[in-house]
């Protein structure tokens, strides 16, 4: 018999708040040592391929098709048949991640030209780019044989572990940007300090999984048997790596085309990037991992893998509008609380001059985050929605939609990114440096313009709209695809409700937020969030307790 519905949503829930907090506390600390600019921007980048890489051939793609798969082995009692299946899974994972590793650390010179445009706008960012992708890469095998370690734990029903492991991983770099900070080194010393711990956190968060892995799969043991378990798991893997593959190539054209926006661009946007992750995080992924590993088991069911379907929704859909409607409403009020305070309490305390401490920084991470909050309720659900298409045995479905999410997300990026980065904030008023709109829509601000460090333009909120866009078109497609799998209607039912008082919430944060800005941060966000967690929570309060 399957748990209830919201019992492994809510472990999950519980491991991916305490990672996610304490990977918001390790993005405070690296916004108040590192701040925006090249330096920033470097490390930003040399984190984004290790990061693709690990989605790649990790817990996303193995959530397709090893998860599904060694449940299913596992909730039909043939122990032998799933340990067998993970011990060859194990074992390719290895020498996958092994090859990368060492073709990432050999070539990081051509990587990091083909990918950017530093080598001759800005030499400097460009050589310690490389000198930390070669660092952060060497911890990539840690974290794809970590991903293994949740399948397994996941498909035994232990959830919580494995989405609070990523814990050390932040913890190790908290302690080095500590140590920064405290005694006062110089940016380029407690950057490349802090790859070191990525590596360091990275072996830690598999190291504390692996004990629990070794009692509920004592037998397990790396082999490279060709089974049919694992010819469908590889069945499964290539289309999802592939849609897995087209999704990282937005990711990292996202990267690359930040490295053409003024310097202090690409961090912006990392910084703004935890803020819109968190929820996703706590209520879309949480609920889409557990549903997963339940589904698989009734893969062959599809009535009762349609029942399962919208109460899932809901549970996303609720908190989605809340968190949409209070970044959208008061995003600076919750950025300032996040990283504006932290910044000022470094300077204060430590005579630090880095972090984000001028209006206009707070304000383009408030407009990053807001434009990423107009696709949040679309990128939660389809986590949801993909996740069931994946316990059906598609994965070419999904791969064929995340070809379309990246071209939308590529052409809709780069024209917003071109035409927003002629927009700079100048104290409390936006002004143009230029025409705007600008013709031709694909020229690049000057050169000098582009180098010159703490402008606060635009460009990097036209990123975020476009990842917005994509996900809505993902979200329909996605929506349509289950449709005709399951030949009932994919919604939560709550859409319209949603969408009528997300709203209303909006305004009531944006007209709080007002009233408030000359209280002291963080009050003045506790006091927006409560008042519209009280306007929300009265109507939503029975789908709640639900």
């Amino acid at each position: 018999m399957s748990r209830g519905p919201g019992r492994g949503a809510n472990l999950v829930a519980a491991g991916i708040f305490l990672s996610r907090i304490a990977g918001l506390v390790r993005t405070q600390v690296i916004v108040a040592v590192i701040g925006r600019g090249p330096v920033g921007d470097a490390f930003a980048f040399a984190m984004r391929i290790p990061n693709i890489l690990q989605n790649l051939l990790g817990e996303g793609s193995l959530s397709a098709s090893f998860i599904p798969v060694y449940a299913k082995l596992v909730a039909d009692g043939k122990e032998e048949d799933a340990d067998n299946l993970a011990g060859a899974v194990v074992a390719l994972l290895a020498f996958a991640t092994s090859v990368l590793v060492l073709i990432g650390v050999l070539a990081a010179r051509p990587i990091i030209w083909l990918l950017t445009g530093w080598e001759t706008t800005d030499p400097e960012t460009y050589e310690l780019t490389i000198s930390l992708f070669r660092i952060t890469t060497l911890g990539l095998g840690f974290l794809v044989i970590s991903a293994w370690c949740l399948g397994i734990l996941n498909s035994h029903r232990s959830f919580f572990l494995s989405y609070v492991s990523p814990v050390l991983w932040n913890v190790a770099q908290i302690i080095v940007l500590v140590i920064a900070l405290v005694r006062d080194w110089s940016q380029d010393r407690a950057v490349m300090m802090l790859a070191w711990a990525v590596v360091a956190g990275g072996l830690g968060q598999l190291l504390i999984q692996l004990p629990k892995v070794r009692r509920l799969a004592p037998t397990v043991r790396a082999n490279l048997d060709s089974t049919p378990e694992l010819r469908d798991v590889l069945s499964r893997f290539t289309p999802a790596v592939g849609a897995r593959g087209v999704l990282q190539i937005s990711s990292w054209a996202d990267g690359s085309l930040a490295t053409f926006l003024v310097a202090g661009a690409l961090s912006s946007y990392a910084y703004a990037l935890p803020l819109y992750i968190f929820p996703i995080s706590i209520f879309g992924f949480s609920v889409a991992a557990s549903e997963l590993a339940e589904m698989s088991r009734l893969s062959d069911k599809t009535n009762l893998v349609a029942a399962r379907l919208t109460p899932a929704l809901k549970r996303v859909i609720i908190p989605a509008g809340f968190v949409t409607a209070c970044y959208i409403g008061a995003s600076r009020t919750f950025v300032d609380a996040f990283y504006g305070l932290p910044s000022r309490l470094a300077q204060q305390f430590l005579d630090s001059d880095r972090g984000l401490t001028q209006e206009s920084d707070i304000a383009i991470l408030a407009l990053i985050v807001a434009a990423f909050a107009i696709g949040l309720p679309a990128a939660m659900t389809a986590r949801v929605t993909q996740n069931t298409i994946y316990t059906l045995g598609d994965t070419k479905g999904p791969a064929k939609i995340a070809v379309v999410r990246v071209v939308v997300s590529i052409v809709a990026s780069a024209i917003l990114m071109l035409q927003l980065d002629w927009l700079f904030f100048n104290g409390g008023s936006v002004e143009a440096f230029g025409e705007v709109p600008h013709w031709p829509p694909w020229e690049l601000l000057p050169q000098d313009r582009r180098a010159e460090e703490g402008l606060a333009h635009l460009g990097a909120a036209g990123l975020a709209l476009g990842a917005s866009i994509a996900a809505w078109v993902e979200w329909f497609l996605l929506k349509r695809l289950l449709q005709a799998k399951i030949g009932q209607k994919v919604s939560s039912g709550l859409g319209p409700k949603v969408a009528a008082i997300g709203t209303v919430t909006a305004a009531v944060v944006y007209g709080v937020s007002r009233l408030t800005s000359a209280v002291p941060s963080p009050l003045d966000a506790a006091i927006v969030g409560i008042s519209g967690l009280g306007v929300y929570g009265a109507v939503f309060w029975r789908e709640f307790r639900g």
